[in-house]
């Protein structure tokens, strides 16, 4: 299996993921303070299921950008090069809020549980540690899109269609719903599935330019 195909299959089953952990989180796991905690005392399990798929379908990104980052050397090129490091960034986000959801579900059993999930909540550092990474990543996949989309891995219609994914996860985030929340994701899916379904196709042929062969004497 070479990286072409690994990429393309990683760049498919990030977004699947990401969509199936949508429903595996359990009711209340958005909210207040105190019905997230009651959630994650009530459904420890859901709650490490859910957060290992999200986390797990984010972190397969990793080796698709690096083969991207790879790939394109010409028209593109910058542009991919930010949306990768970017999109790194984000992708150490949501592996730190990944770690903080399994925190919440080993205090939540805990008598002062509430004041340290309230404390963690505001704290600056754990802030700026996973809200603003995750921020700065939702966008460079935007970059990393019309990157793509210049160096001929789909059309211009996917940077755009990013932009209105990331404006719909802000809006909604705090949505417990699954179905509304996949279908807003969905407009993020579906770009980065078809970047990776063009590389697992075979890169095309470069022409091979007539040579003339001298006649024979």
């Amino acid at each position: 299996m070479n990286r072409r195909t690994v990429a393309g299959l990683c760049l498919i089953a990030s977004p699947v993921l990401h969509v199936v952990s949508y429903f595996l989180w359990p009711a209340g796991s958005e909210g207040s303070a105190a019905t997230q905690l009651a959630t994650a005392a009530a459904h420890p399990g859901a709650m490490a299921l859910a957060s290992l798929v999200e986390t797990t379908g984010w972190v397969l990104l990793l080796p698709a950008l690096a083969v991207l980052w790879g790939e394109v050397r010409g028209r593109g090129r910058v542009l991919v090069g930010i949306g990768v490091w970017g999109a790194v960034l984000g992708i150490l986000g949501f592996t730190v809020s990944g770690v903080l959801n399994l925190v919440t579900t080993d205090i939540a059993g805990t008598s002062n549980g509430l004041a340290v999930f309230e404390a963690m909540k505001h704290d600056g550092r754990i802030a700026s540690a996973v809200v603003l990474p995750i921020l700065i990543g939702l966008l460079s996949l935007v970059v990393l899109l019309a990157g793509a989309a210049r160096a001929g891995l789909g059309g211009w219609w996917m940077p755009v269609s990013g932009f209105v994914a990331v404006v719909a996860d802000q809006v909604l985030s705090e949505s417990g719903n699954p179905l509304v929340l996949s279908v807003a994701f969905l407009p993020m899916a579906v770009p980065l599935a078809m970047i990776g379904t063009r590389l697992l196709s075979p890169p095309a042929a470069t022409p091979v330019a007539d040579v003339a062969v001298p006649a024979a004497a």
